[in-house]
């Protein structure tokens, strides 16, 4: 079985990507996983195994095997930090963090030879739904000019960014023709209003991922609607662990210095 070495214990989503790592057939836990000063030396009970909570200063070489694969869900201030140390151990690494530069993660992982995905939304039904997006954008540019956007997003209240995933949409839209810019997404991180008006159930208020995309075209007169919205963090970590297994096997081809996406992993 592969070793799987996260970065983000104890939060919410690398704690889901553990729990199936810890239950899927090819792939384990590290003895230790990567966390903050604030949680360093405690220990964390995913399934079966006791986890080592520990920064990566405390992490010597040999503790980790040629065979490793890295998963990062950390927060925008630590990725870049955390990437370039997973790139100098010669770690693959599957970063699903967002809100961070994400350039210069490209740069960190081809400069070092390292091998990466790096994806703003690991949930492969809304992968596809940005891949269609983009087809109809380079299809047809330009094809909506004119017409008026609203963008609504809504994210559990300890989400610090704007959704990576609705900046991906903005990108598609304008190439359509429509004047909207990421800044004037409504990002919405209030429980009491995700719980009223959005009909978020209550289990979900810190776990779920609702976006809505309303278009008007000519006048006004034609309504377009897009919504797709996520209750939990599953999906997501059923996407991470595809994506782990996408970069075992780039491994396995000695593929080197090359950073993929979501859209890759699907096509492999």
């Amino acid at each position: 079985m592969t070793p799987i070495l996260i970065s983000g214990l104890p939060g919410a989503m690398a704690l889901e990507t553990a729990r199936l790592v810890a239950e899927s057939a090819d792939l384990a836990l590290t003895p230790f996983a990567l966390t903050s000063a604030k949680h360093d030396s405690e220990s964390l009970l995913i399934g079966a195994e006791k986890l080592r909570l520990v920064e990566c200063k405390h992490v010597a070489p040999a503790d980790l095997s040629a065979d490793v694969v890295a998963v990062d869900y950390s927060t925008p201030e630590a990725a870049l930090e955390n990437l370039a140390w997973f790139v100098r151990q010669g770690l693959p690494v599957v970063v699903g963090t967002t809100g961070f530069d994400r350039e210069e993660a490209i740069r960190l992982v081809r400069e070092a030879g390292g091998l990466a995905v790096i994806a703003p939304n690991m949930a492969i039904p809304i992968v596809l739904l940005q891949a269609a997006a983009r087809y109809l954008a380079e299809t047809f540019p330009g094809a909506l000019a004119g017409a008026e956007l609203t963008i609504r997003e809504s994210h559990q209240a300890h989400k610090r960014d704007t959704s990576g995933t609705a900046k991906a949409l903005v990108a598609a839209a304008q190439t359509l023709g429509f004047g909207f810019t990421v800044e004037q997404i409504e990002s919405i991180r209030d429980p009491a209003r995700q719980s009223n008006e959005l009909g978020v159930p209550d289990e979900h208020l810190d776990g779920h991922a609702l976006h809505r995309y309303d278009a008007r075209c000519a006048g006004g007169t034609v309504q377009l609607v897009l919504e797709h919205n996520v209750l939990g963090r599953r999906v997501y970590a059923e996407g991470t662990l595809r994506a782990i297994r996408f970069l075992i096997a780039r491994r396995k081809a000695d593929v080197r210095g090359q950073v993929f996406c979501m859209e890759d992993v699907l096509r492999g």
